[in-house]
């Protein structure tokens, strides 16, 4: 039976009342790209932070970022342990205000030039730092307390600029690649973080990166991605070690607050009482790229999945297997091999988009800090090179 009208509305409204009463949560909040919120809507949300910082609530995550750090980084602790701490961090939020939610940034979005992101103004979360020191936006002229007094510090990894960071196309490559929780983990620490922590710089490159803002902003849209990963068939996916060596299962407690894991996998249960504005749209053999990115104003979600959808079939086997199945159709004169013959309405002759580009490679001082495996970083790093090749001998051109 189909109900439509007000009595539709209402019944909707009702029933998702009543998923969240039985879920445990009292009330869901909705975590949205911070590009999105209004002046009204970010003026109320700094209000909060502001007050967050003066009652301390900054130096607290930073201190516990700082002490756990070994045990929830280069292990897979990775994912749950973040979102328990983003939950935590939003729970006190909501002590301020009711509404409180911990927005994201679609950094993929932004990842061709990410200093001239919107994010990065005056109006949001401020830029690079003047002789290190941000000067504008939330944390213009804010004193950091831990690990003792200093101004938040931003120096950006190119004297003003950035590296360029991983593409929406490469992480939507890593989401269908890996299907256990390590490789998943292993690959967006080794990418996505790692690159967003260094391009940033300054507090966001120590131990103690929680004193900036942009740490939660980062860490809430790799959350965003695993839950899209999780809605891929990999809900429950928990597999892999902690930081020494044992196995962790959903039942482990996480370190510093001692939930087992198994609380932080299903947003809507227990504690997690959140959701992320876009995720449980469409999902056509694994996903939309729409719900990796969202593209950039004046572009087409449809454009850019199809441009992949249309690359050659060794191409969509190695990079997006999910692509392959039922979307590929070779073209009989270049075969397996070949190029398949729809590019010309797309990717071939589109003039709005642009190659991709090698995303920044992490450093060695940083794969120190983690004590990361040296090896396992450099094969990655040249996958992501590969990947790069790839595409654009393909003549691929993102909208991104």
């Amino acid at each position: 039976m189909k109900v439509t009208g007000v009595a539709g509305i209402f019944l909707t409204c009702f029933l998702a009342g009543l998923a969240d009463a039985q879920s445990g949560c009292p009330r869901m909040v909705t975590r949205r790209d911070i590009a999105t919120l209004s002046d009204a809507e970010w003026g109320q949300m700094a209000g909060v932070l502001q007050r967050m910082q003066n009652d301390g609530w900054f130096r607290y995550f930073a201190d516990i970022h700082n002490r756990e750090f070994g045990n929830i980084h280069g292990n897979d602790n990775f994912f749950p342990w973040h979102r328990r701490m983003l939950r935590d961090f939003e729970e006190i939020g909501q002590r301020y205000d009711s509404n409180f939610a911990v927005p994201y940034w679609d950094e993929l979005r932004d990842a061709r030039n990410p200093a001239g992101s919107p994010v990065l103004t005056s109006r949001l979360i401020g830029g690079n730092g003047f002789g290190g020191c941000v000067r504008d936006g939330l944390q213009g002229g804010w004193t950091m307390s831990f690990p003792g007094p200093h101004c938040l510090v931003r120096s950006y990894d190119r004297s003003g600029q950035m590296q360029s960071w991983y593409s929406p196309e490469f992480i939507f490559s890593v989401m269908q690649r890996h299907n256990d929780m390590h490789g998943f983990r292993e690959n967006m620490e080794f990418t996505l973080h790692g690159s967003v922590h260094l391009g940033v710089g300054g507090d966001m490159a120590t131990l103690y990166s929680p004193n900036d803002f942009i740490f939660f902003l980062h860490h809430a849209n790799l959350d965003r991605l695993w839950d899209q990963w999780q809605s891929w068939g990999h809900a429950w996916t928990m597999d892999g070690r902690n930081h020494v060596g044992a196995q962790i299962g959903l039942d482990s407690g996480l370190p510093h607050y001692g939930d087992p894991v198994g609380s932080t996998m299903q947003l809507g249960v227990n504690r997690m009482c959140f959701r992320y504005a876009g995720n449980g749209g469409r999902r056509k053999n694994g996903g939309a790229l729409s719900l990796v990115s969202a593209p950039l104003q004046g572009q087409s979600t449809k454009d850019a999945e199809a441009n992949l959808e249309t690359l050659p079939l060794p191409v969509l086997q190695r990079w997006f297997p999910a692509l392959v199945k039922g979307t590929h159709a070779v073209s009989p004169a270049g075969g397996a091999g070949g190029t398949n013959s729809t590019r010309s309405s797309s990717s071939s002759t589109r003039q709005d988009g642009s190659f991709l580009v090698y995303p920044a490679p992490l450093t060695d001082a940083w794969v120190s800090m983690h004590r990361f495996d040296q090896q396992k970083v450099a094969q990655t790093m040249e996958e992501a090179r590969e990947f790069v090749d790839a595409l654009n001998r393909a003549g691929y051109k993102s909208p991104y």
